[in-house]
């Protein structure tokens, strides 16, 4: 007849040993960083100064020289509305495409952000107003009339 052997582990801990193996991981955990960041596209730097790295451009500097004059959005943004002009002048004479209408569709989208965001532009600036107003009325009124000029123009 064959004996089984088997017999449970035996536990290595004392009734007090969990608090101690607690307490230990815990002091493991204050050598862990309590944030940790890293870039998303290193090298891209889109601030007041341009920065492009080679890998990211075969003509850097050239990118460097362009965007300052002109943002990605702000070449995009043109591109989009000849785009659009052409669309809508190919839409008379030739059959509806499904990638013109998605187009159309995208830039129509685009363009309610634009609106949205501007209406929170003037909303900021409302809020800017009253507290410019309530104070320092003197720089206020000069804003104010400043205003009342560009807009009458």
């Amino acid at each position: 007849m064959a004996t089984n052997d088997f017999s449970p582990p035996s536990w290595p801990w004392t009734p007090a040993a969990p608090a101690e193996w607690l307490l230990s991981w815990s002091e493991a955990m204050r050598s862990v960083p309590q944030s940790l960041t890293q870039a998303i596209n290193p090298g891209w730097n889109f601030g007041p100064t341009f920065t492009l790295n080679s890998g990211n451009s075969s003509a850097p500097q050239t990118e460097v020289e362009v965007l300052q004059r002109h943002s990605y959005g702000r070449q995009l943004g043109r591109i989009s509305e000849a785009l659009e002009l052409l669309i809508e002048e190919r839409a008379r004479t030739s059959p509806k495409d499904k990638r013109f209408d998605d187009f159309l569709k995208m830039k129509a989208e685009i363009d309610a952000v634009k609106l949205d965001t501007a209406a929170a532009r003037v909303d900021a600036l409302r809020a800017d107003l009253a507290a410019l107003k309530k104070s320092r009325p003197a720089e206020y009124k000069k804003v104010k009339d400043a205003l009342r000029k560009a807009l009458d123009a």
